[in-house]
């Protein structure tokens, strides 16, 4: 996955293998590491929700700062604090927050997605990560051909513990389709296109704000 370059994956989300809503993940590089961004509409179930996820990730793809945002059905606000300096990883929701010891590399659900991504597993190998309160563990599963929009598509699998998540990655490592269990149903997340971004102004680097779009470039064709 090309992270050196501003671009913007859309991908469509369907659960039950109905049309939910959409979402998009965003991947800039900024300052000394990358910032991620993913954003979705989610329709399904009704009420209709707005989640947004941000992290500034250092030169290792490791999180300095999470920011998780839902908007509609109560909604919410939290954010983590990965300090190396102070050792500790502070999170606040709302107006509690907690800190926790900062003594192993830990990830954030974004990170993490970039980080397996660049796994180099055997069939059947398991990586296992640092969260916030836990651990997950990725694993290598056989590897599939998938039917996409633009054609048939070789992937690499991996099923994520807890929760039986499956990420398919394509041979340069964008992530093609999620899919996770919820309840009877399976949620899913599907590619779409890759459109590249134009890159932010040194000036304004590192403040918020949406990047403009340049040319709608579709990768695979």
């Amino acid at each position: 996955m090309n992270l050196a370059t501003p671009q913007s994956l859309r991908f469509v989300l369907r659960y039950a293998g109905q049309p939910a809503g959409e979402q998009r993940l965003t991947l800039e590089p900024m300052g000394r590491g990358w910032r991620v961004v993913l954003e979705a509409q989610v329709d399904l179930p009704p009420p209709r929700t707005r989640h947004r996820w941000e992290s500034d990730l250092d030169p290792r793809g490791f999180p300095r700062r999470y920011v998780e945002r839902v908007e509609g059905n109560g909604g919410g606000v939290m954010e983590v604090d990965f300090s190396r300096e102070d050792g500790l990883v502070v999170v606040s929701q709302g107006r509690d927050d907690f800190a926790i010891p900062y003594v192993a590399d830990l990830h954030d659900p974004l990170s993490l997605v970039v980080a397996v991504s660049r796994l180099e597993l055997e069939v059947g190998g398991v990586a296992q990560f640092g969260l916030v309160g836990g651990r997950a563990y990725a694993e290598r599963l056989p590897d599939q051909t998938l039917t996409l929009p633009w054609g048939e598509t070789p992937v690499r699998v991996y099923r994520l513990r807890p929760g039986l998540s499956l990420l398919y990655f394509d041979a340069e490592g964008y992530p093609v389709r999620l899919t996770q269990k919820v309840g009877d149903h399976v949620f899913e997340a599907e590619l779409l296109a890759v459109e590249a971004l134009q890159p932010k102004s040194k000036e304004k680097e590192g403040q918020p704000g949406r990047s403009r779009r340049r040319r709608r470039r579709r990768r695979f064709e």
